[in-house]
C-alpha cells in the first residue's frame, strides 16, 4: 500500500461535494484510522526496503513480504517509543506521532462516542504526512535501525 495514497484518501474522507456541508461522523474517523494506516504501511515499507532492499526474485520477495506482514501495531508503537533517545529528531517525531495517533485510531475505530471535528482530523492526517516525509529522509542506516527496533519484541512487551 502506497503511504500517500492512504494520505490522499484521508483528505478524501474530510471533504464533501456540496460547500456548505459538513463531511459524515463515520467519514471523519475513518479519516483519522486511514492516516494512521498510512503511518503503519509507511513504517512496514521502510522496514521491508531498508532489511531487504528492492526484491529481485522469488526469495527476495518471499522475505521482503515477510518483513512487510511482520510489522504488529502494538509491538512497533512499544518499541519504537523505548530507547528514543538513540535516534534523532525525525526519528523520534515518528515514533511520537504514532504511538498518538495509533491511541486516535483506536478511539476512532471503537469508541462511537467520539467525536472527530474537520479541524481535528485534519491536523491528524498532516501530522502523519510530516512524520512520515521527515522519517523517509532520514538515514537508511538509521531506518534500518528503526526497523530493527520495530520488528523486534523485547523482553517485557
Amino acid at each position: 500500500m502506497s503511504w500517500q495514497d492512504l494520505i490522499a484518501t484521508s483528505r478524501l474522507l474530510t471533504t464533501t461535494p456540496h460547500p456548505n456541508t459538513q463531511p459524515l461522523p463515520d467519514s471523519l474517523r475513518r479519516a483519522v484510522s486511514t492516516a494512521y494506516y498510512a503511518m503503519f504501511h509507511a513504517l512496514a515499507n521502510s522496514n521491508a526496503d531498508c532489511l531487504v532492499g528492492t526484491p529481485y526474485d522469488a526469495l527476495t520477495e518471499h522475505a521482503w513480504s515477510r518483513i512487510y506482514r511482520g510489522l504488529d501495531h502494538n509491538v512497533a508503537k512499544r518499541s519504537m517509543q523505548r530507547d528514543q533517545i538513540l535516534f534523532s529528531p525525525q526519528i523520534r517525531r515518528f515514533a511520537d506521532t504514532f504511538s498518538q495517533l495509533q491511541d486516535a485510531r483506536h478511539l476512532a475505530d471503537y469508541d462511537r462516542s467520539k467525536s472527530f471535528t474537520v479541524s481535528e482530523t485534519l491536523t491528524w492526517i498532516d501530522q502523519a504526512e510530516e512524520a512520515i516525509q521527515n522519517f523517509m529522509q532520514a538515514s537508511a542506516d538509521e531506518r534500518k535501525m528503526a526497523a530493527i527496533q520495530s520488528l523486534i519484541r523485547g523482553r517485557g512487551n
